[in-house]
């Protein structure tokens, strides 16, 4: 019967369509990785005489095929694409904007700059590093014993002179606090720079980290070596533990409920609870795994406090290689977004959480990759957009909201 064939045929073609293909698991990151390093040679390489359209495209079809066709490349499709297609040449800038919304705080060896989601840009001043107010409002900027309170437009709000030089001012969720290091110690004044005052004479090089909760709750690490979180408007002493060994980010995220150490040999989170008498207990610490012979490079909680990027690095066969690896908070199996060889930097989240900026200084550019598998996106020429201010390559201090609320407090 003609119509039976017929139809056998389809249903026959249906479920080959849909039979899933096996796949190894690690194929999905080994196709990123020949895709970006196919990429990397393409902008590495001096120009030569273009091949003729016919080879071009057969040789792009032999490279692709297998990756795309596969179910695990299909997460890394359109990043595929959007590298090839619109890749931009090497001989002008390319930040012309970026995906994710809200605006980029960049420090250069001119000073820092505001970057719109639109490539738009505005250099503060001559400052030596600076970071968001929670807001976006404003912008805390240091140089020397200055710090200052900053518009992104460049208009300064107030200014303090500190007893020695301001290293790493953060600003408080409230908007109503800013704690920063000055000296050897730790400082806490108003948000409109007013009533400045000491709050730990001795701690360690390393950025306070506020509670996400608008509360007071400052956590730092002390001269001794002691993880500890204070009352910042009541300088009272809420919590104290054993900080990691080496530690050199700390971070409070989690609505709260949790706090990230990390070394470069180490990570690990630690629960927050509140305790009788208005203290705080922090838990025990969940250590998460790294593989042998990584080192960490950046480490940085998504804005839902549930997962955590970390950008990892090592050697192999005498080359720098790099690896985005997402650990989840809720004890399911890390994911590796990207890996590469060549050194990687710096993690910036976007503020819904849905992308991560990298940067990738030996091809002038910022990587925008999704936690999910949706389009990705590289944007070059980023020392050139700052030239000749930018010096080395630009550090990206914060990702920041898209637009302010009604004002609340002075951030």
């Amino acid at each position: 019967d003609p119509d039976s064939g017929s139809k056998g045929n389809l249903i026959l073609g249906r479920a080959l369509r849909e039979a899933a293909v096996p796949v190894d698991p690690g194929a999905e990151g080994r196709g990123l990785e020949v895709v970006l390093a196919a990429y990397a040679e393409r902008r590495a390489r001096p120009r030569r005489r273009p091949l003729p359209r016919v080879a071009l495209a057969c040789a792009m079809a032999a490279l692709l095929a297998a990756l795309l066709l596969s179910p695990a490349g299909a997460s890394v499709r359109n990043w595929v694409g959007d590298v090839f297609a619109t890749a931009p040449t090497p001989t002008r800038p390319g930040l012309t904007g970026f995906p994710g919304g809200g605006q980029l705080l960049v420090q250069t060896a001119a000073g820092p700059w505001v970057v719109g989601a639109d490539g738009s840009r505005h250099r503060l001043g001559d400052y030596d590093e600076a970071s968001w107010s929670p807001r976006g409002l404003y912008v805390a900027a240091a140089a020397g014993r200055r710090l200052s309170a900053v518009a992104p437009d460049g208009t300064v709000h107030w200014t303090l002179t500190a007893p020695a030089t301001v290293r790493e001012p953060r600003w408080s969720p409230s908007g109503f606090l800013v704690a920063f290091r000055s000296g050897g110690g730790l400082r806490v004044l108003a948000g409109d720079g007013s009533e400045d005052r000491p709050l730990d004479e001795s701690v360690a090089p390393l950025a306070p980290s506020w509670s996400p909760l608008e509360k007071p709750q400052l956590a730092y690490v002390d001269a001794g070596g002691a993880l500890r979180v204070v009352d910042a408007e009541r300088d009272r002493s809420l919590a104290r533990a054993a900080a990691l060994p080496g530690i050199e980010w700390l971070e409070w995220g989690s609505r709260g409920k949790v706090l990230l150490e990390a070394s470069p040999r180490r990570l690990r989170t630690r629960p927050v609870a509140a305790a009788p008498g208005g203290h705080l207990s922090l838990g025990r610490p969940r250590a998460f795994h790294l593989p042998a012979g990584e080192r960490v490079r950046d480490a940085a909680l998504a804005p839902g406090g549930r997962k955590v990027a970390v950008l990892l690095a090592s050697t192999v066969a005498g080359a720098p290689r790099s690896e985005l690896v997402l650990y989840d908070l809720r004890h399911r199996p890390p994911v590796r977004l990207l890996a590469i060889r060549g050194r990687l930097r710096e993690l910036a989240w976007a503020p819904s959480g849905g992308r991560l900026l990298v940067a990738w200084p030996r091809f002038d550019e910022w990587l925008f990759l999704p936690t999910r598998p949706v389009e990705g996106k590289a944007v070059s020429g980023i020392a050139e957009a700052f030239a000749p201010t930018a010096g080395a390559f630009p550090r990206v201090e914060g990702w920041c909201c898209s637009v302010a609320p009604p004002d609340r407090g002075h951030g």
